[in-house]
């Protein structure tokens, strides 16, 4: 089973543009709108769900839903535990992406 502390990364240390892009054609549309992420809402079907990268979920503004990455992964019709491993596996590649690399001698 899933740690409490996994889920809550996997909520909030995961950026919605990643695991949108890593989605590619099963993902839902998205695109930049007035320099803000968009996508279309796995709710409603409206393109106004915009990725807040502050707080790391989306919110539509067309249905008031609230969207992060597990909520997302599970209304594409993955089951809980799938959408727990392949979370995990690309926020560990996002997070080594984003460590620092030692100098090269």
């Amino acid at each position: 089973m899933a740690s409490a502390d996994l889920l809550r990364r996997l909520r909030n240390d995961m950026p919605m543009t990643i695991t949108i892009a890593a989605l590619g054609r099963e993902g839902p549309p998205s695109k930049l709108r007035d320099g803000r992420f968009c996508f279309l809402c796995p709710h409603c079907g409206e393109m106004l769900a915009y990725a807040n990268p502050r707080y790391n979920y989306a919110h539509c503004f067309a249905c008031n839903a609230n969207i992060n990455n597990i909520d997302l992964m599970r209304s594409l019709g993955y089951d809980f535990l799938t959408t727990v491993e392949i979370l995990e596996r690309w926020l560990t590649q996002h997070e080594s992406r984003r460590r620092p690399q030692p100098p090269r001698a």
